[in-house]
């Protein structure tokens, strides 16, 4: 006997999100989103996976003109929907370099395109700008959704009035972390012990959050380690290169009003590839990274109760040690998974 089990939950609660969004979402681009859907979550273009961001909206110039910098580009021009999976095809590579992909739906015309705010790296993304805006007075007659793969098994789409939804097409019943929560649980660690002004705070607060979010983006798989800026390694984290300059990134632009932008970009995908290198990557709650290419031996009396690879039983090690200077743990899966957790030390 053949038993056919189909995810129809998750394709009702799909339309229902969209429906509440945009009441005449054209119903042929419905159908063209729900087939195309679970494609986004694993989408490889040449070996290379791409987490895309895909906005669907009514207004793409009204959305441009409420982030500071906001570009688009026009790419495609349509009068029907047919052409949806080719146009995705010829864009989503694009979204390796932090552009959204946005689909605008009026009238007789689906237009298709590209769209980032042209700033610093130290400056609000396009997207979380836009998304803090969402009781603006101009977005009242503007209907739109954000569509973000948060790994290969769930999608969130997050409407411009507030509304978010996580589809996901696992087995597992867990709750599915929300990434902007724990990476802002992760940079607040990691600048805990740096003195300086709320602003300069902020930008370099914002400054790790756009890098974090390109390791989501493009890096599968990482640790990162928050220690005190005091601490004095006893043997956990003995195997790996300890830098001889720690790197600090609130030097570059915290002192002066003025800076480098490219200063900056090369010091944060440094950073980034020590976040790709194997092993752990450790920071200080001052801002400074430390370390990088670290290696742990894992606890054998716990690690069969921890489902995942080496790398998840290398952050439990971590999250279970004793010793107060180790203050929390940042972890990415290669399948997306990822979470911020305090040492046990620091959560008693």
């Amino acid at each position: 006997m053949l038993d056919n089990m189909f995810y129809d939950s998750g394709k009702e609660k799909l339309l229902e999100f969209i429906n509440k969004e945009w009441e005449n979402f054209p119903s042929i681009m419905q159908l063209q989103l729900v087939n195309f859907f679970t494609n986004i979550a694993n989408y490889e273009e040449e070996g290379t996976k791409i987490r895309p961001y895909i906005m669907f909206t009514n207004n793409i110039d009204a959305l441009v003109k409420m982030v500071p910098n906001g570009f688009k580009l026009p790419m495609f021009s349509d009068t029907s929907e047919n052409s949806f999976r080719s146009r995705m095809k010829a864009l989503i590579p694009f979204c390796k370099n932090g552009w959204t992909i946005y689909v605008c739906i009026g009238g007789d015309q689906i237009n298709y395109g590209i769209y980032k705010a042209l700033n610093s790296i130290k400056d609000k993304s396009f997207n979380n700008n836009l998304l803090e805006k969402t009781n603006s007075e101009k977005l009242e007659k503007v209907y739109g959704f954000l569509i973000n793969p948060y790994s290969t098994t769930t999608i969130n789409l997050t409407s411009l009035h507030g509304e978010s939804l996580n589809i996901n097409f696992s087995l597992e019943t867990k709750k599915i972390a929300d990434f902007k929560e724990e990476i802002g649980e992760f940079v607040d660690a990691s600048f805990s012990k740096l003195r300086t002004t709320k602003a300069k705070l902020n930008e370099i607060k914002t400054l790790y959050i756009n890098i974090f979010d390109n390791v989501f983006k493009n890096v599968h798989g990482c640790i990162c380690v928050v220690i005190d800026k005091d601490y004095i390694d006893k043997g956990i984290f003995s195997d790996g290169i300890w830098l001889k300059e720690p790197i600090s990134f609130s030097k570059l632009f915290t002192k002066t009003n003025s800076y480098s932008e490219q200063k900056i970009m090369a010091f944060a995908q440094l950073f980034i590839d020590m976040l790709n290198h194997d092993g752990i990557t450790i920071v200080d709650n001052a801002g400074r990274i430390r370390a990088f290419n670290v290696f742990v031996e894992t606890d054998k009396l716990n690690e069969y109760n921890i489902l995942g690879g080496a790398r998840k039983r290398a952050a439990f090690t971590i999250i279970n040690s004793r010793d107060k200077k180790i203050k929390g743990v940042y972890f990415q899966s290669q399948e997306g998974e990822v979470f911020f957790q305090r040492t046990r030390t620091n959560k008693e």
